[in-house]
């Protein structure tokens, strides 16, 4: 079996929890009894504010020179880092299903079907500002993501380039798991990639959209169903707030206090945990969809590595 490196790519990145979700995610998938999966060689965040410099890191290998991660004040990728990294993650594997502080909501069935993986595969995350930069003939698409301009996975198969959006069902099941019924309007400010991510996928569930405003509007012949009705529960894209959060920030206590916040705010990690979910059952790993972590599981496990990082 090969090896799968993963980035973030971004700006600002050095900030990022996704390296740890996936190091998670990876640890948990390899613990469990008859699955085939490549070796983790590496995470990474990529500071850049152009997809180019993702893609040719994908294809490099490594950075020029490489950022300190904020959760340990060194590169990525370097001994220290890994180091505390993986100490991290093995102590999160100690917590297993069944603590029922926090809210959950199941992962939908995923229709996609097994692949092959390469000897070098690159798993690539996209955030802000390159969601919308990648053009149709440098990828194939598995959903709707190159219409609404909102890529957020990314996946080199040794052949070719594979792209996703996960935001959107990633925000539909932290929905869910706070109780908010998915034909419900949802009132969103912003129209950037993620919120279209967001109105595409709330939209096809039964969902409507309440445009309450923002820097950019989505347009009115994208594929959301766009109402002047009262909103059941809103998110605010450009400078966050609303009931569900996209943002997330350094948080302070011990392990508890930081479960008991979470049990009642939907802070931005829920997003960031679900969407990672859904790139693993969709484009990363389908073949494991069934054996991927809860979404409480994972943001238990998340929550714990905060913790023992500091």
């Amino acid at each position: 079996m090969g090896k799968v490196r993963h980035g973030v790519a971004g700006y600002p990145i050095e900030h990022s929890l996704s390296p740890v979700l996936t190091a998670i995610v990876h640890a948990h998938l390899s613990r469990t009894e008859n699955v085939e999966l490549p070796g983790l060689k590496g995470v990474v965040v990529i500071p850049t504010d152009g997809v180019e410099n993702a893609l040719a890191w994908g294809y490099a290998g490594s950075l020029p020179s490489p950022p300190d991660w904020d959760l340990v004040g060194s590169p990525l990728g370097k001994f220290r880092a890994n180091t505390l990294l993986e100490r991290a993650v093995n102590v999160s594997m100690e917590h297993v299903e069944g603590d029922h502080r926090l809210p959950n909501a199941p992962l939908p069935k995923t229709d996609s079907t097994p692949h092959r993986f390469a000897d070098d595969e690159v798993w690539l995350s996209l955030t802000a500002p390159l969601k919308h930069q990648l053009s149709a003939a440098a990828v194939k698409c598995i959903d709707n993501a190159m219409d609404i301009r909102s890529v957020n996975t990314l996946r080199w198969d040794g052949i070719s380039w594979w792209a996703a959006s996960s935001d959107g069902p990633g925000m539909s099941m932290v929905a869910q798991a706070f109780g908010y019924d998915s034909n419900s309007v949802l009132g969103i400010t912003g129209g950037g990639g993620t919120a279209r991510s967001v109105a595409a996928s709330w939209s096809e569930n039964g969902g409507k959209i309440k445009q309450i405003g923002g820097n950019r509007l989505l347009d009115e012949d994208g594929p959301w169903n766009l109402c002047n009705d009262e909103p059941s529960f809103s998110i605010n894209f450009d400078e966050d707030g609303g009931e569900i959060s996209v943002r997330y920030q350094k948080m302070e206590g011990d392990f508890d206090s930081r479960i008991e916040y979470l049990a009642n705010n939907a802070d931005g990690r829920w997003l960031l945990c679900a969407q990672h979910l859904h790139s693993w059952a969709n484009m990363w790993v389908p073949e494991c969809a069934d054996l991927l972590p809860s979404l409480s599981l994972l943001m238990t496990r998340l929550v714990s590595v905060e913790v023992q990082l500091e």
